[in-house]
């Protein structure tokens, strides 16, 4: 009888304890609770709405003196939005905090100063930007979104602080592939500049690098097949095309920078393909690849 007395003492007092564990108002409270399922949304603003929506071409058309000015910018003062695709992000470390967006209209780029965005802003990836509070203007004519930064003398758009870009996000839970388009010489580099492109059957001439003391554009690397690599250890680097103009102005590069992980591999010594972003430098074209597999080699 004692047994009997004892088991069902026992169940009682495990049911209690389980009660008080997993219930709101138990001896444990909320400490004992399963944990809720995290909110798939970790980062951006899911408050965000889509309501005063622009494209990509009338945000630049609209701040186009901005863009075209260096050293010029402007804080958007009123609810303004883009939805657009993410093309480029940091994955390995030819970007350096920013992104690269496009619509059906033409692309833009957003300063944010974080490292390893890749993680949360993977390229198809579909995001809503609240511009209201945010600045516009460029980055060496580049069009860019962020908050004004000054190096060297040069003041810019560009990374933004990462808790201001968490507040002016938010996913919208589609991904879309942008298909790279063929470059030609004959796009407008003020709408064009910035989409995903591929740049067809060319090879490499010669290289150089921006010298931040002269404020110029110099190209002393001769192109030694074999030997040059995608970037000097201690610049930069940018390679002209055997196929393609050359010079501060309509010429063509392909631009490495000296953090990338590949910046350090050997470039391939006959023709390829490249795809990437197409960058507005001033007033040349500068296409950014953003992994090493946006390279083919074709010889």
């Amino acid at each position: 009888m004692k047994k009997i007395y004892y088991n069902i003492l026992l169940v009682l007092v495990c049911g209690l304890f389980a009660s008080c564990m997993n219930g709101n108002d138990g001896l444990f409270g909320d400490d004992w609770k399963v944990p809720a399922t995290p909110d798939a949304n970790l980062y951006g603003n899911p408050s965000i709405k889509e309501t005063n929506l622009l494209t990509i071409a009338q945000l630049k058309a609209k701040y186009a003196t901005e863009i075209s000015t260096e050293g010029k910018y402007a804080q958007v003062t009123e609810p303004m939005q883009i939805k657009a695709i993410v093309t480029a992000n940091d994955i390995q470390g030819n970007m350096y905090n920013e992104i690269a967006v496009q619509d059906e209209t033409g692309a833009i780029f957003i300063g944010i100063a974080q490292g390893g965005v890749f993680g949360y802003l993977a390229v198809g990836q579909e995001i809503l930007v609240e511009l209201n509070g945010l600045y516009i203007g460029n980055y060496r004519k580049s069009a860019t979104i962020g908050t004004p930064y000054t190096k060297d003398g040069d003041t810019s758009v560009s990374r933004m602080p990462r808790a201001l870009w968490q507040d002016h996000f938010t996913y919208t839970g589609q991904t879309k592939t942008i298909t790279p388009e063929v470059f030609s010489t004959s796009w407008d580099i003020n709408t064009d500049a910035g989409k995903l492109c591929t740049i067809k059957n060319v090879s490499i001439k010669k290289g150089g690098y921006y010298n931040t003391t002269t404020k110029q554009y110099v190209d002393p690397y001769t192109f030694v097949k074999g030997e040059s690599a995608y970037s000097h250890p201690d610049f930069s680097t940018s390679w002209y095309f055997n196929e393609l103009p050359d010079g501060q102005t309509g010429g063509v590069q392909l631009y490495t920078s000296n953090y990338a992980d590949f910046a350090a591999k050997k470039l391939p010594t006959g023709k390829m393909n490249l795809t990437g972003v197409i960058k507005r430098y001033r007033d040349q074209w500068e296409l950014i690849i953003r992994t090493i597999d946006d390279v083919e080699v074709l010889e």
